[in-house]
């Protein structure tokens, strides 16, 4: 049995959305990725930086080959020192050959995982190489969405989704105003637009009398596996306290629901954090909670 590492390149793009489509939901559960975060990762405002940067992927991601065939992904979110290794069921060995390539590659610098606290068999595997246990840095809401009903839009707004490149600059005036933060967000919503599950549908937002999108949504869902999420979920400054950010994440969690939608998944900060209370008063099901495992530089 030969195990074999490459860059993450273009050529093998549909591979690897097939190889996290299989890992569904099991690369949820441990590390908080699925399909859809996976495509955020590959279009979005990554494609902006691989631009800017040619390689950029083949850099930040890498395919660990099993007698050929792909059995996990080594993906660095960015801007930050964290890295998760996916695969489609436990698999230590994998694992391990994922860590080993990270800490040669990042030789003297700070490297942090984040699988969740469910996963004991991961932190095996990083306790044994010099890793230790933080605080939890993250938590994942699930929503059984197939009994969702779309609610009504509060007075005043319009629910909808959005109608494309018309849209896009009062998206960014949402997000800019609701989260701060710079860049071109309107071609980072061009990128995504073009990733293999993009559905128009699953981008909501609500509209006010004046035609300003006060709300936006945005969700993802893999109809083979039934899992989705939603990222961003944001609400503008002028219209916060309307109920809007509920209304739109039903409205989306029922779109994804018609999609094939089962399982759907929104992270946030710690519990306490600002979102955590509206995903709680959302009916979650469940929640995992991922903690930071680090090793500081040798």
């Amino acid at each position: 049995m030969s195990i074999t590492t490459e860059p993450l390149g273009d050529g093998e793009i549909d591979d690897a959305i097939a190889f996290v489509q299989s890992a569904n939901p099991f690369a949820e559960h441990t590390w908080g990725w699925e399909t859809g975060r996976f495509i955020d990762w590959r279009w979005g405002g990554n494609t902006l930086r691989d631009r800017a940067e040619p390689g950029f992927f083949g850099r930040h991601g890498q395919i660990i080959r099993r007698d050929g065939v792909i059995a996990a992904l080594v993906i660095a979110e960015v801007g930050a020192d964290d890295h998760c290794i996916l695969t489609s069921s436990v698999d230590p060995e994998l694992v391990g050959v994922g860590l080993e390539g990270l800490l040669e590659k990042r030789e003297g610098e700070k490297l942090t995982l984040y699988p969740s606290d469910d996963a004991t068999w991961v932190h095996d595997v990083l306790a044994a190489r010099g890793f230790e246990r933080g605080a939890v840095a993250e938590v994942g809401w699930r929503y059984d969405v197939t009994q969702v009903v779309s609610p009504r839009a509060p007075d005043g707004f319009v629910i909808d989704h959005v109608s494309g490149e018309s849209d896009y600059s009062e998206i960014d005036r949402c997000l800019k105003d609701a989260f701060g933060g710079e860049g071109d967000r309107a071609a980072i919503m061009r990128s995504l637009a073009t990733n293999p599950l993009y559905r128009p549908e699953l981008n909501v937002v609500a509209r006010s009398d004046d035609g300003r999108i006060a709300s936006y949504c945005r969700g993802t869902v893999d109809a083979n596996s039934g899992v989705g999420s939603i990222d961003p979920i944001a609400t503008h400054p002028d219209f916060q306290g309307h109920g809007l950010g509920r209304a739109i994440v039903l409205s989306c969690f029922a779109a994804q629901a018609r999609l094939g939608g089962r399982e759907i998944y929104i992270g946030s900060g710690p519990l306490g954090s600002a979102g955590s209370r509206l995903y709680r008063k959302l009916d979650p099901v469940s929640t995992i909670s991922y903690s930071g495992w680090s090793r500081p530089p040798q």
